[in-house]
């Protein structure tokens, strides 16, 4: 069952774009009655950098701890596709905060009681899933390997990503995982590429793999 949910917010307590300066607000509910246990000031980066989307989206997380379900009026999408990659469930909505709390609450605690009844995921039916996804710039893509590291897929992260890096045909990845694998480092060393990691959680990693 969610318990919590943060939205973003201006000044005024309004929902608000993340692309402007706000409040991540951490809600419970208790008696029918939502209330704020966590607030935390947000200044957001210039969307035009990748960097600081990516230190946008570890901040994010950071504010979040435990808190796995985030609306904001609208999200960049890069930074959509990176919470999303980290298990955090996103929402873009606008307009009253208690109906929109109600109404998240109800589809998130829906959507958990249908997964106790869906079995193990069939994600490696469709090939698109199991390959790193363009993000809309020539040569950046990302991966999560989050499915295949919590669920027994059949396929080793071994499997999906060193294919990907031996091609050489990207500028940056992005991949989010529950652990680095012991592998990569020296896989990425012998193909001479590089890596930065960063902890966006208690058991989510963001790393970025660059040419050298």
């Amino acid at each position: 069952m969610i318990k919590e949910i943060a939205m973003y917010v201006n000044n005024f307590g309004e929902i608000t774009d993340l692309n402007k300066d706000g409040f991540i607000k951490i809600f419970s509910k208790y008696n029918d009655k939502w209330n704020i246990i966590k607030e935390i000031p947000f200044e957001f980066q210039t969307i035009q950098e990748k960097e600081d989307i990516r230190l946008d989206t570890l901040n994010i997380s950071e504010a979040l701890e435990n808190c796995k379900v985030f609306v904001a009026k609208e999200i960049p999408n890069l930074i959509y596709m990176m919470l999303d990659s980290i298990g955090v469930s996103t929402w873009k909505m606008d307009g009253n905060k208690k109906e929109i709390l109600d109404y998240v609450l109800g589809k998130e605690n829906e959507e958990a009681q249908e997964i106790k009844f869906i079995g193990a995921s069939k994600l490696n039916d469709k090939k698109q899933s199991v390959l790193p996804i363009e993000i809309g710039i020539n040569g950046y893509y990302i991966l999560n390997l989050k499915e295949f590291q919590e669920h027994n897929t059949g396929i080793t992260t071994k499997q999906v990503l060193k294919p990907f890096l031996k091609d050489n045909k990207f500028n940056e990845l992005i991949v989010t995982c529950n652990h680095v694998p012991c592998w990569l480092e020296g896989e990425l060393e012998r193909l001479n590429l590089t890596f930065e990691c960063s902890k966006a959680g208690q058991n989510d990693y963001i790393v970025i793999i660059n040419h050298i």
